[in-house]
């Protein structure tokens, strides 16, 4: 659990893009710590409240943190990459209709690798018709 509390404030500082200096300050407010690393669970957790009430939505973090599968987490980061240029903003709930509607099955963690090959070479034409450049490997 501490790990998880401590890699969603890591994320949630750069969601935000925190300078070093105004991460450390908020630390300091909430906890009377200037590391997140000294923090206990319940501090961690009234940090992650305190980027909550700032504007920080949590489930662009959980939305694709769910995968094991290597394959599964691409077609989840393809699908991130995505976000600016969707209606559903990258929802997991977008993800999943979008998913349901290619191959038919309700969620990404279910697909056999045959058709998670189809749905990432789907969210790849996305991709190209929205000129984004995939970086990742080939």
């Amino acid at each position: 659990m501490r790990k998880k509390l401590l890699a969603s404030i890591h994320i949630a500082r750069k969601d935000m893009a925190l300078e070093e200096e105004s991460y450390r300050a908020l630390l300091y407010r909430v906890t009377g710590q200037t590391s997140a690393r000294e923090l206990t669970d319940a501090q961690m957790k009234d940090v992650l409240s305190e980027f909550e009430r700032l504007g920080w939505k949590p489930e662009r973090f959980q939305r694709f943190a769910a995968a094991n599968r290597p394959d599964v987490r691409k077609v989840f980061a393809i699908w991130g990459s995505l976000r600016d240029h969707l209606e559903c903003h990258g929802s997991r709930a977008g993800l999943r209709a979008f998913v349901e509607r290619q191959v038919g099955v309700a969620d990404p963690n279910f697909l056999n690798q045959t058709q998670t090959r189809q749905v990432i070479e789907a969210l790849k034409a996305m991709q190209r018709r929205h000129g984004i450049v995939w970086e990742g490997k080939r």
